[in-house]
């Protein structure tokens, strides 16, 4: 990996609400990473029920926090609470702020260190609508699909990486039957096994891996002279040419 860190900043999907495992999708993405012969520092920073208002509040001082001088490389997922809608209002957070919000904040960002951005994934509707402490929540995947397109488009014009899961996962036999196996809207284990899939064979990821690979050779080919040499004191009967 280039990047000594990576931060990825979200809500509760990122966060991995519901996995046995407590991996969520970055833990899995993330683990066995090196920066050379270090291993990466990945920082699971969602947060259940953010939205992209709520993360563009949070996401600087967090990565500031944790950099120590070295910018990490920085996945941002939300949008799934920003189309939710409580008690039967509109979605928290409208389609035209948050793309505001996501703009002003992606930008921001870019100009810190590598950026990628993730879509939101579809639930089970059947669970509609959902009872919590405090609202009755309707969520659509009519409303997810809307702002997913809307975020691509906003990828494109802002030249961020964008990696659409929801189309795919929508039809997903396999990731309908995560959902069935989580709470409809958060997936068990093997939905967030196929998020860390789907970033990971993803090319923007892999050219951060690829860039990766020519650094850790460049530095084990920077090492070997100094290797021989080391060999070449402990030996006394070495030759050197």
């Amino acid at each position: 990996m280039k990047y000594e860190r990576i931060f990825c900043f979200g809500d509760s999907i990122t966060l991995g609400y519901n996995d046995s495992e407590g991996l969520g999708w970055p833990g899995r993405l993330c683990r066995g990473l090196k920066h050379g012969q270090y291993h990466v520092a990945a920082y699971n920073l969602g947060v259940n029920g953010d939205t992209s208002q709520d993360i563009a509040a949070r996401w600087r001082a967090e990565a500031d926090a944790r950099s120590r001088n070295s910018p990490g490389l920085m996945l941002f997922a939300f949008g799934f609470n920003d189309a939710a809608r409580a008690d039967g209002e509109s979605p928290q957070v409208d389609l035209a702020s948050s793309l505001a919000a996501a703009r002003t904040m992606l930008t921001a960002a870019r100009t810190v260190s590598g950026v990628l951005w993730i879509g939101p994934t579809p639930l089970d509707e059947s669970v509609n609508p959902m009872q919590t402490e405090y609202e009755i929540w309707d969520m659509r995947n009519d409303d997810i699909a809307r702002y997913d397109a809307a975020y691509a488009d906003l990828a494109d014009d802002i030249e961020i990486p964008y990696l659409r899961l929801f189309p795919d996962f929508l039809h997903s036999p396999r990731y309908r039957a995560a959902l069935l196996a989580g709470d409809k809207v958060h997936p068990g284990d093997d939905g967030y096994a196929m998020i860390a899939e789907k970033v990971a064979a993803w090319d923007a990821w892999r050219a951060q891996l690829e860039e990766t690979l020519e650094a850790a050779a460049a530095w084990e080919r920077e090492q070997a002279p100094h290797a021989q040499a080391e060999d070449s004191a402990r030996d006394p009967n070495s030759n050197p040419d």
